[in-house]
């Protein structure tokens, strides 16, 4: 009896203990979640390999996301807008009109663009009633330590609805 309940234990070590349980964010094709700080109020430094941000901009940081602010008039309201931009030295590729889960490699013809800053409403649209809507884009960004993550920018609001919060999901992509 002794031997067969140790037989078993081992089985059951060996059956649970293969099981992958990775959060290592180098895994391709894994992604990944993310949420800025408020951009309204400040910058923040996001960073690819620990998947984190910071307001410290001599952070190791890949990619930072902020807002321009201007005011169109004296009494009118303060507009924001939202950008982000690489770090000085990385690059970017655009894919218009792409989704995330249907890019699992860089592709053959991507154009990277050295020290890539977004536009006004390069990334969203703008309705009506002033609501930011994330355009179809993924953004293949080409690191210092040579991977290719991925990004998709997936909504401007926190879970409150408040503005000036950038979400995104992200992967590795196979080079």
């Amino acid at each position: 009896m002794r031997y067969l309940l140790t037989t078993i234990i081992a089985i059951m070590f060996v059956f649970t203990g293969c099981e992958k349980k990775s959060t290592n964010s180098d895994d391709k094709n894994e992604t990944q979640t993310y949420s800025s700080m408020n951009v309204k109020n400040n910058t923040d430094y996001y960073s690819f390999a620990t998947n984190s941000g910071s307001t410290n901009a001599n952070s190791n940081y890949d990619i930072m996301f902020y807002s321009i602010q201007w005011q169109p008039a004296p009494q009118a309201p303060v507009i924001y807008d939202p950008r982000f931009a690489v770090k000085e030295g990385l690059s970017v590729a655009v894919l218009d009109g792409s989704k995330l889960d249907e890019v699992n490699e860089v592709p053959d013809n991507a154009n990277f663009v050295d020290n890539f800053v977004s536009e006004l409403g390069e990334w969203y649209t703008e309705t009506d009633a002033h609501v930011i809507l994330p355009q179809e884009k993924v953004y293949i960004v080409n690191t210092t330590d040579g991977k290719f993550p991925a990004f998709q920018i997936t909504g401007y609001y926190d879970d409150m609805g408040n503005s000036g919060v950038f979400k995104f999901d992200w992967k590795y992509l196979s080079e």
